[in-house]
């Protein structure tokens, strides 16, 4: 998988090329059929606009984090990485069934191996949010017991006085 902008801009390249060079072969394989792709392959045809929104939107947030010099999340670089192939695979799946079939075997290893790492940070993103919202949470208890103290005092300070002044 890409590790540097490079890379990653060599990657987005090439999957990009793959989805426009294999469309081209999707109407071409269903050209001389009374049936068209989206009737027969419905799912994978769903799969694909699926797979390539994601991908875009990944695109796009990362290269928009990139501007800004912000550390782009994991979660998003491995949901681009993992949602463009799918794309690609399954078109393939739809042109050369077995082909495809064994690409997607192997996407769901590298499926398996990006999950787990995702999982292990959105754990640990989860888990930093916890603890600055309880940070955040026993900051506004005290405040809000401090400011309590500070109205039962004049409360009480203003009974004394109102008293006082009866007698």
């Amino acid at each position: 998988m890409p590790s540097s902008s490079g890379d990653s801009s060599a990657f987005h390249g090439i999957l990009s090329f793959l989805m426009l060079v294999f469309i081209p072969f999707l109407l071409l394989k269903y050209h001389k059929e009374d049936v068209s792709p989206f009737d027969e392959n419905n799912i994978m045809i769903l799969a694909f606009f699926i797979a390539t929104l994601t991908y875009v939107a990944a695109m796009v947030t990362e290269f928009k984090l990139r501007i800004h010099d912000v550390e782009c999340p994991k979660i998003i670089i491995n949901t681009g990485q993992l949602s463009a192939p799918l794309a690609s695979i399954t078109l393939l799946v739809i042109l050369f069934p077995y082909l495809g079939l064994f690409l997607l075997l192997i996407w769901v290893g590298f499926f398996i191996k990006l999950a787990i790492d995702s999982y292990q940070e959105l754990f640990q993103l989860l888990g930093d949010a916890a603890r600055r919202a309880s940070e955040l949470l026993w900051k506004l208890l005290r405040l809000e017991t401090k400011k309590n103290g500070q109205i039962n005092d004049q409360s009480s300070a203003g009974s004394c006085t109102t008293s006082d002044s009866t007698v």
